[in-house]
């Protein structure tokens, strides 16, 4: 879900991958499973994950997959970056790396031995709207990952010296992450669209608010935070639901329930008009550019219409800015359109990269794919090829554990409907044609437009200034705040 969703990287995992016919229940199971259920004709099932709150509010979901001995468990903590106070933007990053840094009854090194031990893995890490721990055992060794995420939510060391280095580390990426325009663009474009507002800032924070970041605020966010009544926590693999739920009990049952407030983000203003940002890269001899204005939350009712829309603009290989852009036009190698659909917000964008002398041209052609959008112009063919797209990567998406576990735990957090998977590909085949025109006039934009552009600003402020008022800022200071 750098500034960007930071999640773990893929793990490698036994070469015996849950195949979609496992995932998905297609084949002959065991009848005590849950996974036993037949799938839709024409379609897939997923069987709902047993749903059980404990006493301290903890929301547990278990989905029961047999066919590989491994057992993914995800916790998620309903605050993020956007929790962050101001002026102590990286706060939410800072804690969930500190999880790992050891707890009070398990020093670092111990902790990371034991997780290695058993051939485990535990990782945490922060977006915008939340805090993960994502963890991978052996079914035989379950109880072990759960005691040790258990102790690393309820009995956190924070120590200063961990800290300190931490914040080094934190320093050293926002330092070298200056060396990727590409990455520096996505962060300035939203904090270019959004301004002051909490999804605006970068989720690892700037280099000015991390070095005072301090264990007492470390350890106050968790507090109030980190608790019980504000997580959910995952459990998809080799173990029985009634097991998951007693060991989960065991482990997680003490931790304490607290007060909360309940999370809120105020509604961000969208751009009228256009604004053009010009990070200046003197060196650059082709040019990052994003495109584009608010999209929509993650729970909106509009949101798979809206990516039917998108897979034929820009979501997909065959999609019309591939094709016009890049396969007839020659202006770059690789451009894209997506939804950044978060909890209470989100951000549409275009992205892509050209030489500097073809900037112009490829934002004008762009525009020119999204006003064919908005006017409704799209032949049947390419409606039924987005359809038939998104539809049917929907099941290999979801097919691995930790991919199944995430697209649960999303379920419960932006409070879709508990059928929300099943369902999803009747709903996106029945996309159609006004649809795809009503959410392309609401969503996604033509004349009012945030742009970002990273390159020499001695060769293009001159040619970006048709597109509206053009500041020039330098790479340090990209990503705000405005």
């Amino acid at each position: 879900m750098s500034g960007r969703a930071g999640l773990r990287p893929r793990r490698i995992i036994p070469a015996i991958m849950v195949l979609l016919a496992a995932a998905v229940a297609t084949g002959p199971a065991r009848s005590a499973s849950p996974a036993a259920e037949a799938p839709a004709a024409g379609g897939f099932r997923v069987p709902p994950p047993a749903r059980t709150i404990l006493k301290n509010g903890l929301t547990l979901l278990v989905l029961e997959r047999h066919a590989v001995p491994l057992v993914e468990i995800e916790l998620l903590i309903k605050a993020g970056s956007a929790a962050d106070p101001a002026g102590k933007e990286g706060l939410a990053s800072l804690t969930a790396r500190m999880l790992k840094r050891g707890t009070r009854t398990r020093p670092a090194q111990q902790f990371a031995q034991e997780v290695e031990f058993v051939g485990g893995t535990l990782e945490s890490s922060a977006t915008r709207d939340a805090t993960l721990v994502q963890g991978e055992f052996a079914s035989r060794d379950v109880e072990v990952g759960l005691n040790l995420l258990a102790d690393m939510v309820q009995n956190p060391a924070f120590g200063e010296e961990d800290l300190s280095r931490e914040k080094r580390l934190v320093l050293a990426d926002l330092a070298s992450g200056l060396d990727d325009p590409a990455e520096v663009a996505d962060d300035a474009y939203m904090a270019w669209l959004l301004g002051a507002h909490p999804y605006g800032r970068p989720v690892a924070g700037y280099t000015r608010s991390v070095p005072g970041l301090t264990r007492g605020d470390v350890a106050a966010y968790a507090e109030a935070r980190l608790v019980p009544n504000n997580a959910i926590l995952a459990i998809v693999g080799d173990l029985g639901a009634a097991q998951a739920a007693q060991r989960v009990d065991k482990y997680f049952g003490a931790w304490k329930r607290r007060a909360l407030v309940e999370a809120k983000l105020p509604d961000p203003a969208p751009v009228r008009g256009r604004k053009v940002l010009l990070v200046d890269k003197p060196d650059a001899t082709q040019s990052q550019i994003r495109f584009g204005n608010l999209g929509m939350r993650r729970g909106d009712p509009d949101y798979l219409p809206a990516l039917v829309a998108n897979t034929v603009l820009g979501g997909g290989f065959t999609s019309w800015l591939v094709d016009e852009v890049r396969v007839k036009r020659g202006l770059t190698y690789g451009i894209r359109s997506r939804f950044d659909a978060l909890r209470f917000a989100g951000a549409f964008v275009v992205s892509t990269f050209s030489r500097n002398a073809s900037v112009g041209e490829t934002i004008k052609v762009s525009l020119d794919q999204i006003r064919r959008l908005r006017a409704g112009q799209v032949p049947a063919e390419d409606l039924d090829k987005a359809r038939n797209y998104r539809a049917g990567q929907y099941p290999l998406r979801i097919e691995a554990p930790d991919a199944l576990a995430a697209e649960i735990v999303g379920v419960e957090l932006y409070g879709l409907e508990p059928d929300y998977i099943n369902q999803y590909q009747k709903r996106v085949r029945g996309v159609g044609l006004d649809a795809v025109k009503r959410v392309a006039a609401r969503y996604v934009p033509l004349d009012d437009l945030a742009i970002v552009v990273i390159g020499p600003a001695s060769q293009l402020k001159e040619s970006l200034a048709p597109l509206g008022p053009v500041t020039v800022r330098p790479i340090d200071a990209a990503t705000g705040p405005y």
